[in-house]
Protein backbone atom coordinates (compact mmCIF):
# COMPACT_ATOMS: atom_id res chain seq x y z
CA UNK A 1 0.00 0.00 0.00
CA UNK A 2 2.79 2.10 0.42
CA UNK A 3 4.08 2.07 -2.98
CA UNK A 4 0.49 2.92 -4.38
CA UNK A 5 0.51 5.64 -2.09
CA UNK A 6 4.02 7.49 -2.91
CA UNK A 7 4.27 6.70 -6.35
CA UNK A 8 2.30 9.08 -7.53
CA UNK A 9 4.01 11.80 -5.94
CA UNK A 10 7.38 10.24 -7.08
CA UNK A 11 6.14 10.53 -10.84
CA UNK A 12 4.99 14.14 -10.23
CA UNK A 13 8.04 15.27 -9.09
CA UNK A 14 10.08 14.28 -12.05
CA UNK A 15 9.24 17.02 -14.04
CA UNK A 16 9.83 19.89 -10.77
CA UNK A 17 13.07 18.31 -10.22
CA UNK A 18 14.82 18.05 -13.74
CA UNK A 19 15.44 22.02 -13.12
CA UNK A 20 17.42 21.89 -10.12
CA UNK A 21 18.77 18.82 -10.82
CA UNK A 22 20.97 20.82 -14.05
CA UNK A 23 21.35 23.17 -11.78
CA UNK A 24 23.15 21.48 -9.49
CA UNK A 25 24.74 19.36 -11.64
CA UNK A 26 28.62 18.83 -11.86
CA UNK A 27 30.48 21.13 -14.51
CA UNK A 28 31.15 18.99 -17.58
CA UNK A 29 34.43 18.33 -17.30
CA UNK A 30 37.54 18.26 -20.44
CA UNK A 31 37.39 15.25 -22.52
CA UNK A 32 40.97 13.77 -22.51
CA UNK A 33 41.62 12.12 -25.98
CA UNK A 34 42.52 8.77 -25.86
CA UNK A 35 46.47 7.73 -26.22
CA UNK A 36 47.77 7.14 -29.36
CA UNK A 37 49.04 3.56 -29.65
CA UNK A 38 52.43 2.33 -30.01
CA UNK A 39 54.37 1.94 -33.11
CA UNK A 40 55.27 -1.46 -34.31
CA UNK A 41 58.71 -0.33 -35.32
CA UNK A 42 59.78 0.85 -31.62
CA UNK A 43 61.67 -1.58 -30.47
CA UNK A 44 61.33 -2.88 -27.08
CA UNK A 45 63.00 -1.42 -23.97
CA UNK A 46 63.92 -4.09 -20.92
CA UNK A 47 62.28 -3.65 -17.92
CA UNK A 48 63.38 -0.72 -15.56
CA UNK A 49 62.48 0.41 -12.11
CA UNK A 50 63.09 4.23 -12.64
CA UNK A 51 60.21 6.61 -12.01
CA UNK A 52 61.45 8.29 -15.36
CA UNK A 53 59.07 7.36 -18.78
CA UNK A 54 60.89 5.94 -21.36
CA UNK A 55 61.25 7.80 -24.70
CA UNK A 56 58.85 5.66 -26.35
CA UNK A 57 55.93 6.61 -23.39
CA UNK A 58 56.96 10.21 -23.90
CA UNK A 59 56.46 9.95 -27.22
CA UNK A 60 53.19 9.04 -26.60
CA UNK A 61 52.06 11.25 -24.14
CA UNK A 62 53.22 14.89 -25.22
CA UNK A 63 50.40 14.50 -28.64
CA UNK A 64 47.72 13.97 -26.11
CA UNK A 65 48.94 16.38 -23.64
CA UNK A 66 48.75 19.17 -26.25
CA UNK A 67 46.32 18.89 -27.89
CA UNK A 68 44.54 18.76 -24.17
CA UNK A 69 46.42 21.82 -22.36
CA UNK A 70 46.35 24.14 -25.69
CA UNK A 71 44.11 27.16 -24.69
CA UNK A 72 40.98 27.32 -26.83
CA UNK A 73 38.78 30.02 -27.70
CA UNK A 74 35.04 29.87 -26.13
CA UNK A 75 32.67 28.99 -28.65
CA UNK A 76 30.71 31.68 -30.11
CA UNK A 77 27.18 32.16 -28.55
CA UNK A 78 24.54 30.70 -30.87
CA UNK A 79 21.59 33.62 -31.90
CA UNK A 80 18.73 34.18 -29.04
CA UNK A 81 16.49 33.19 -32.26
CA UNK A 82 17.62 29.66 -32.63
CA UNK A 83 15.77 29.44 -28.89
CA UNK A 84 12.02 28.46 -29.45
CA UNK A 85 9.69 30.67 -27.72
CA UNK A 86 7.95 29.76 -24.68
CA UNK A 87 4.19 28.73 -25.15
CA UNK A 88 1.69 26.40 -23.75
CA UNK A 89 3.43 23.80 -25.48
CA UNK A 90 6.76 24.54 -24.19
CA UNK A 91 5.95 26.02 -20.72
CA UNK A 92 9.92 25.36 -19.36
CA UNK A 93 11.15 27.24 -22.81
CA UNK A 94 12.42 30.62 -21.24
CA UNK A 95 13.89 28.74 -17.89
CA UNK A 96 15.90 26.41 -20.20
CA UNK A 97 16.83 29.03 -22.89
CA UNK A 98 20.35 29.70 -21.58
CA UNK A 99 20.94 25.88 -20.61
CA UNK A 100 19.98 24.78 -24.32
CA UNK A 101 22.52 27.52 -25.84
CA UNK A 102 25.33 26.31 -23.91
CA UNK A 103 24.88 22.64 -25.19
CA UNK A 104 24.29 23.64 -28.51
CA UNK A 105 27.80 25.28 -27.71
CA UNK A 106 29.12 22.15 -26.08
CA UNK A 107 27.97 20.07 -29.04
CA UNK A 108 30.30 21.99 -31.57
CA UNK A 109 33.26 21.47 -28.78
CA UNK A 110 32.92 17.53 -28.56
CA UNK A 111 32.65 17.54 -32.54
CA UNK A 112 36.28 16.49 -32.34
CA UNK A 113 35.85 14.13 -29.88
CA UNK A 114 32.93 12.83 -31.80
CA UNK A 115 35.00 12.27 -34.97
CA UNK A 116 38.00 10.77 -33.38
CA UNK A 117 35.31 7.80 -31.88
CA UNK A 118 33.66 7.29 -35.03
CA UNK A 119 37.21 6.92 -36.97
CA UNK A 120 37.10 6.77 -41.01
CA UNK A 121 34.86 3.35 -41.12
CA UNK A 122 32.23 4.27 -37.83
CA UNK A 123 33.09 1.13 -36.33
CA UNK A 124 34.08 3.31 -33.00
CA UNK A 125 30.44 5.19 -33.13
CA UNK A 126 28.54 1.73 -32.89
CA UNK A 127 30.97 0.61 -30.46
CA UNK A 128 30.49 3.67 -27.92
CA UNK A 129 26.44 3.58 -28.66
CA UNK A 130 26.49 -0.25 -27.27
CA UNK A 131 29.07 0.50 -24.19
CA UNK A 132 26.56 3.30 -23.80
CA UNK A 133 23.19 1.36 -23.89
CA UNK A 134 24.97 -1.29 -22.00
CA UNK A 135 26.02 1.33 -18.92
CA UNK A 136 22.15 2.12 -18.89
CA UNK A 137 20.73 -0.85 -18.81
CA UNK A 138 23.34 -2.12 -16.18
CA UNK A 139 22.24 0.68 -14.17
CA UNK A 140 25.77 1.80 -13.68
CA UNK A 141 27.31 5.51 -13.52
CA UNK A 142 26.97 7.39 -16.43
CA UNK A 143 29.60 10.03 -17.42
CA UNK A 144 27.79 13.22 -19.31
CA UNK A 145 30.42 14.37 -21.30
CA UNK A 146 30.53 10.57 -23.21
CA UNK A 147 26.58 10.39 -23.71
CA UNK A 148 26.71 13.66 -25.10
CA UNK A 149 29.65 12.57 -27.70
CA UNK A 150 28.06 9.61 -28.21
CA UNK A 151 24.73 11.21 -28.93
CA UNK A 152 26.70 13.61 -31.03
CA UNK A 153 27.08 10.91 -33.95
CA UNK A 154 23.98 8.48 -32.90
CA UNK A 155 21.38 10.74 -31.78
CA UNK A 156 18.30 8.32 -32.36
CA UNK A 157 19.55 5.61 -30.79
CA UNK A 158 20.88 7.56 -27.70
CA UNK A 159 17.22 9.56 -27.35
CA UNK A 160 15.42 5.97 -27.64
CA UNK A 161 17.48 4.56 -25.06
CA UNK A 162 17.21 7.52 -22.65
CA UNK A 163 13.22 7.58 -22.75
CA UNK A 164 13.14 3.37 -22.81
CA UNK A 165 14.86 3.91 -19.67
CA UNK A 166 12.85 6.95 -17.96
CA UNK A 167 9.68 4.77 -18.84
CA UNK A 168 10.72 2.03 -17.06
CA UNK A 169 12.01 3.89 -14.22
CA UNK A 170 9.15 6.02 -13.79
CA UNK A 171 6.89 2.33 -13.77
CA UNK A 172 5.14 1.74 -10.95
CA UNK A 173 6.22 0.33 -8.08
CA UNK A 174 9.39 2.60 -8.15
CA UNK A 175 12.44 1.25 -7.12
CA UNK A 176 14.01 4.09 -4.47
CA UNK A 177 17.86 3.04 -5.47
CA UNK A 178 16.56 2.59 -9.19
CA UNK A 179 15.12 6.14 -9.24
CA UNK A 180 18.04 7.57 -7.30
CA UNK A 181 20.41 6.30 -9.37
CA UNK A 182 18.36 7.58 -12.79
CA UNK A 183 18.46 11.28 -10.98
CA UNK A 184 22.15 11.35 -10.16
CA UNK A 185 23.09 9.36 -13.37
CA UNK A 186 20.19 10.66 -16.14
CA UNK A 187 18.78 13.23 -15.26
CA UNK A 188 21.58 15.34 -14.20
CA UNK A 189 22.94 15.44 -18.04
CA UNK A 190 22.51 18.25 -21.13
CA UNK A 191 21.25 14.91 -23.14
CA UNK A 192 17.49 16.05 -22.25
CA UNK A 193 18.34 19.75 -23.79
CA UNK A 194 19.61 18.37 -26.94
CA UNK A 195 17.42 18.95 -30.22
CA UNK A 196 14.73 16.16 -30.89
CA UNK A 197 15.82 13.30 -33.36
CA UNK A 198 12.38 12.11 -33.36
CA UNK A 199 10.55 15.99 -33.02
CA UNK A 200 11.99 18.63 -35.54
CA UNK A 201 11.96 21.66 -33.70
CA UNK A 202 11.80 19.84 -30.33
CA UNK A 203 14.06 19.23 -27.25
CA UNK A 204 14.65 15.42 -25.86
CA UNK A 205 13.13 16.93 -22.31
CA UNK A 206 9.81 17.74 -24.14
CA UNK A 207 9.88 13.35 -24.69
CA UNK A 208 10.75 13.86 -20.72
CA UNK A 209 7.47 15.60 -19.56
CA UNK A 210 5.56 13.63 -21.84
CA UNK A 211 6.22 10.91 -19.98
CA UNK A 212 5.77 12.29 -16.93
CA UNK A 213 2.82 12.82 -17.60
CA UNK A 214 1.28 9.39 -18.89
CA UNK A 215 2.51 7.94 -15.67
CA UNK A 216 0.80 10.22 -13.56
CA UNK A 217 -2.10 9.55 -15.81
CA UNK A 218 -1.41 6.11 -15.08
CA UNK A 219 -1.40 6.36 -11.25
CA UNK A 220 -4.45 8.84 -10.93
CA UNK A 221 -6.66 6.01 -12.18
CA UNK A 222 -5.11 3.80 -9.97
CA UNK A 223 -5.10 5.33 -6.62
CA UNK A 224 -8.62 6.72 -7.56
CA UNK A 225 -9.61 3.08 -7.21
CA UNK A 226 -7.77 2.64 -3.89
CA UNK A 227 -10.37 2.37 -1.29
CA UNK A 228 -10.15 2.59 2.48
CA UNK A 229 -13.61 0.89 4.32
CA UNK A 230 -11.58 1.63 7.96
CA UNK A 231 -11.03 5.10 7.40
CA UNK A 232 -14.25 5.60 6.24
CA UNK A 233 -16.24 6.39 9.29
CA UNK A 234 -13.63 9.74 9.96
CA UNK A 235 -15.32 12.84 9.22
CA UNK A 236 -13.50 15.82 8.09
CA UNK A 237 -14.51 18.78 10.27
CA UNK A 238 -12.56 21.54 11.69
CA UNK A 239 -12.15 20.95 15.59
CA UNK A 240 -12.28 24.37 16.60
CA UNK A 241 -15.56 25.84 17.11
CA UNK A 242 -17.09 28.10 14.45
CA UNK A 243 -16.71 25.88 11.17
CA UNK A 244 -14.30 26.64 8.92
CA UNK A 245 -14.32 29.85 8.38
CA UNK A 246 -13.45 30.16 12.06
CA UNK A 247 -10.05 27.98 11.60
CA UNK A 248 -7.78 30.90 12.35
CA UNK A 249 -4.86 31.77 14.54
CA UNK A 250 -6.45 34.77 15.70
CA UNK A 251 -9.40 32.45 17.42
CA UNK A 252 -9.98 32.79 21.16
CA UNK A 253 -8.65 29.27 21.57
CA UNK A 254 -5.51 30.36 20.22
CA UNK A 255 -4.92 33.29 21.03
CA UNK A 256 -2.89 34.91 18.32
CA UNK A 257 -4.30 38.31 18.42
CA UNK A 258 -3.72 41.19 16.01
CA UNK A 259 -1.66 43.75 18.12
CA UNK A 260 -3.94 46.58 16.26
CA UNK A 261 -7.62 46.96 14.70
CA UNK A 262 -7.74 47.05 11.48
CA UNK A 263 -9.76 50.44 11.24
CA UNK A 264 -6.76 51.98 13.31
CA UNK A 265 -4.33 51.66 10.88
CA UNK A 266 -6.20 54.33 8.46
CA UNK A 267 -5.87 53.06 5.15
CA UNK A 268 -6.05 49.80 2.95
CA UNK A 269 -2.30 49.92 2.26
CA UNK A 270 -1.34 50.01 6.06
CA UNK A 271 -4.10 47.46 7.10
CA UNK A 272 -2.14 45.35 3.99
CA UNK A 273 1.34 45.85 5.31
CA UNK A 274 0.28 44.99 8.78
CA UNK A 275 -1.28 42.10 7.52
CA UNK A 276 1.75 40.57 5.35
CA UNK A 277 4.48 42.04 7.62
CA UNK A 278 3.88 42.53 11.12
CA UNK A 279 1.73 40.15 11.81
CA UNK A 280 2.50 37.12 10.02
CA UNK A 281 6.25 37.89 11.37
CA UNK A 282 4.91 37.36 14.69
CA UNK A 283 3.45 33.96 13.70
CA UNK A 284 6.40 33.16 12.40
CA UNK A 285 8.05 33.87 15.17
CA UNK A 286 5.72 32.35 17.43
CA UNK A 287 5.57 29.40 14.92
CA UNK A 288 9.77 28.66 15.72
CA UNK A 289 9.66 29.32 19.31
CA UNK A 290 7.06 26.66 19.86
CA UNK A 291 8.29 24.57 17.03
CA UNK A 292 10.39 22.16 19.32
CA UNK A 293 7.80 21.40 21.84
CA UNK A 294 5.55 20.49 19.05
CA UNK A 295 7.37 18.00 17.50
CA UNK A 296 8.36 16.33 20.90
CA UNK A 297 4.19 16.15 21.88
CA UNK A 298 3.78 14.59 18.35
CA UNK A 299 6.81 12.64 18.62
CA UNK A 300 5.74 11.04 22.03
CA UNK A 301 2.28 10.59 20.66
CA UNK A 302 3.20 7.95 17.84
CA UNK A 303 5.84 5.96 19.38
CA UNK A 304 3.54 4.92 22.22
CA UNK A 305 1.52 2.74 19.60
CA UNK A 306 1.96 -0.79 19.50
CA UNK A 307 3.59 -0.52 16.03
CA UNK A 308 4.79 3.22 15.65
CA UNK A 309 4.64 4.87 12.08
CA UNK A 310 7.63 6.65 10.89
CA UNK A 311 7.63 10.22 12.47
CA UNK A 312 9.38 13.07 10.25
CA UNK A 313 9.39 16.34 11.77
CA UNK A 314 9.08 19.16 8.96
CA UNK A 315 11.31 22.62 8.90
CA UNK A 316 8.55 25.43 10.20
CA UNK A 317 7.15 27.23 6.95
CA UNK A 318 9.28 30.64 5.86
CA UNK A 319 8.27 33.63 6.06
CA UNK A 320 7.97 33.95 1.99
CA UNK A 321 6.17 30.92 1.81
CA UNK A 322 3.59 31.65 4.31
CA UNK A 323 3.10 35.35 2.80
CA UNK A 324 2.92 33.74 -0.81
CA UNK A 325 0.27 31.04 0.46
CA UNK A 326 -1.91 34.04 2.14
CA UNK A 327 -1.78 36.49 -0.98
CA UNK A 328 -3.20 33.34 -3.41
CA UNK A 329 -5.39 31.30 -1.39
CA UNK A 330 -6.66 33.74 1.52
CA UNK A 331 -6.50 37.33 0.03
CA UNK A 332 -10.42 37.40 -0.31
CA UNK A 333 -11.26 36.49 3.61
CA UNK A 334 -11.40 38.22 6.42
CA UNK A 335 -8.86 40.03 7.80
CA UNK A 336 -6.34 39.37 8.88
CA UNK A 337 -6.00 36.79 6.02
CA UNK A 338 -2.04 36.15 7.24
CA UNK A 339 -4.31 33.97 10.05
CA UNK A 340 -5.40 31.94 7.89
CA UNK A 341 -2.03 29.84 7.65
CA UNK A 342 -2.50 26.90 9.49
CA UNK A 343 0.14 25.30 8.61
CA UNK A 344 3.44 26.85 9.87
CA UNK A 345 4.82 24.16 11.69
CA UNK A 346 4.26 20.47 10.62
CA UNK A 347 5.37 17.20 11.19
CA UNK A 348 4.56 13.36 9.20
CA UNK A 349 3.36 10.13 10.47
CA UNK A 350 3.86 7.25 8.01
CA UNK A 351 1.92 4.02 8.52
CA UNK A 352 1.85 0.49 7.00
CA UNK A 353 -1.87 0.06 6.93
CA UNK A 354 -5.17 1.51 7.09
CA UNK A 355 -5.67 0.02 10.48
CA UNK A 356 -2.68 1.07 11.89
CA UNK A 357 -3.08 4.90 10.61
CA UNK A 358 -6.55 4.29 12.28
CA UNK A 359 -5.36 3.65 15.87
CA UNK A 360 -2.71 6.87 15.20
CA UNK A 361 -5.62 9.21 14.70
CA UNK A 362 -7.27 7.54 17.41
CA UNK A 363 -4.73 8.19 19.77
CA UNK A 364 -3.90 11.79 18.49
CA UNK A 365 -7.38 12.81 18.91
CA UNK A 366 -7.25 11.65 23.03
CA UNK A 367 -3.71 13.66 23.16
CA UNK A 368 -5.69 16.77 21.72
CA UNK A 369 -8.68 16.09 24.60
CA UNK A 370 -11.12 15.95 21.97
CA UNK A 371 -15.01 14.89 22.03
CA UNK A 372 -15.41 11.17 23.05
CA UNK A 373 -17.31 10.59 19.93
CA UNK A 374 -14.26 8.13 18.92
CA UNK A 375 -13.80 6.34 22.47
CA UNK A 376 -11.01 8.07 23.48
CA UNK A 377 -12.59 10.47 26.09
CA UNK A 378 -11.27 11.30 29.57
Amino acid sequence: MRHKSMTAAAVALTALLLLPSLESATPLTAFTPPLPPHSATVRPHPPCTSTRLGRPIRRALVPALRSTLKPQAPPPLMPSSSIPLASPERPLSERVAETVRTVLDRRRMFGKYSRDIAGKTGLGALAALAYVRNVIEQREEVWGDLLMIVMNNKPAPVEEALLDCTRKVLTAPIDPDEWKWFRNNILSTYAWFAPSSSRPGGFVYDHLLEIAREKIREQAVEVDEVTFPALAGIKSEVMLPGGKDECRQDHRLVGMFPDMREQLLGTPENARYYDLNVYLSKLVCMSRVVNPEFQTCLSAVFSSLPDPPIFQSGPPKTLARCRAKAQLEYGDMGWPTTAHVIDTIRCTATFETEEKLLEGYLALMCAAGCPTAWGCGP
